[in-house]
């Protein structure tokens, strides 16, 4: 068998050696096997990521997904049809929320292409939004805490802890968060994760309600904006901006973030993030497509209707996984009797405990599980 060297297979798929490294040390480029301090990569490995008919050219995936409004499908046709177009045809579609289209367009990247992790990544989120649970089940151990771990020392442990922050905070599961997450540090990662890491952050930030910081995250990110341009992830900049302004309550520049964004992403179909975040609005989105995009209102809504409770139950399905990591002892035992039925002063009988260490319990309890009832509680056991 032939094999390449890092840096001969790095140039024939015109990223960084560097990235080669990692991915050879994930075990995500099949057959690569190290000898001494140097990895063999097979030739066979250099087929399959790159396009017969259009050549390979270094380009940022930042430029696939950022382009004028209304603009996104022609930006996208004028760029070659590398690892990256595969990419961003997928997020596309993702973020109209068709999401079986997105799936065959992530299904089409190989396991050497840079930003293969973010295809399984967006491929996971779709299986959940169309309730494809057994898709979501095969995908999820790619992102385990366990990969970490065994990744410790090769430059991919904080890339591996950005991927599964991204699933906790979206499921609402604020679960072995990073510290460099909650503060806001995000420069130790590589900038092609720099769009993944910001939402990340800023969606950390709307889940724990640390609504100022938000804000002001948002706000910097648009002070950067190409007046001319916007970026998938700038939908969120404007949306948690929005919100930002709404907890300020200022009214008229939360409406004024909301349609801006909404006049930028809607001529491309975009409709993807209004979607997610229609419940966190308190009606802002509702009351800006109505006003100025009514043509859109059903779709948003009948969206929403549809995703929503595979959400719910993503965000059960990965709490109940997780419990017995998240809990302490005594709360695992509080949590148990609560289900039972016992009320707060029974369990706190039952376990000598004061009630009202049995009532902060139980709410710390909700907190790490992203619930805030017994109802909920009850579905997780």
């Amino acid at each position: 068998m032939d094999y390449l060297s890092v840096e001969a297979y790095a140039k024939s798929q015109g990223i960084h050696p560097r990235t080669v490294q990692r991915r050879c040390q994930a075990g995500l480029i099949p057959g690569a096997r190290k000898l001494g301090n140097n990895w063999l990569i097979p030739k066979e490995a250099d087929s399959g990521t790159s396009d017969p008919h259009v050549p390979e050219k270094n380009i940022p995936a930042t430029t696939y997904l950022t382009f004028a409004s209304g603009q996104a499908d022609d930006h996208l046709e004028g760029l070659p049809k590398n690892a990256s177009y595969r990419l961003a045809q997928g997020l596309f579609a993702y973020y109209r929320c068709e999401y079986e289209k997105a799936l065959e367009a992530f299904d089409q990247m190989a396991p050497t292409d840079e930003d293969y992790l973010v295809g399984k990544l967006f491929s996971l989120y779709a299986a959940i939004s169309l309730g494809d649970f057994e898709r979501y089940r095969q995908i999820r151990p790619l992102f385990d805490a366990s990969r970490t771990k065994a990744l410790q020392g090769t430059g991919m442990e904080q890339i591996m802890e950005c991927f599964q922050s991204n699933i906790n905070v979206s499921i609402l599961v604020l679960h072995n968060l990073p510290d460099w997450l909650k503060k806001g540090d995000l420069a130790p990662l590589p900038l092609s994760m720099g769009d993944l890491a910001w939402y990340t952050y800023i969606k950390y930030l709307q889940v724990t309600k640390d609504y100022r910081v938000m804000l002001v995250a948002a706000e910097a990110r648009l002070s950067m904006q190409n007046p001319d341009t916007y970026s998938l992830s700038d939908i969120y900049a404007y949306i948690y901006a929005a919100l930002g302004h709404l907890k300020e309550d200022n009214l008229a520049l939360a409406r004024k973030r909301m349609i801006k964004i909404m006049h930028l992403a809607l001529p491309d179909r975009f409709i993807g993030p209004f979607v997610e975040t229609l419940t966190t609005m308190q009606g802002l989105t509702e009351r800006c497509l109505m006003e100025a995009f009514p043509q859109h209102y059903d779709r948003v809504i009948g969206q929403w209707k549809k995703v929503f409770p595979q959400w719910v139950r993503a965000h059960n399905e990965l709490s109940a996984y997780i419990i017995s990591e998240v809990l302490t002892l005594r709360e695992h035992q509080i949590a148990l009797y609560a289900v039972d039925g016992l009320t707060n002063r029974q369990i706190a009988e039952k376990l000598y405990l004061s009630l009202s260490t049995v009532k902060k319990d139980l709410s710390s309890i909700f907190d790490k599980l992203g619930i805030s009832c017994r109802r909920q509680l009850k579905d997780l056991f």
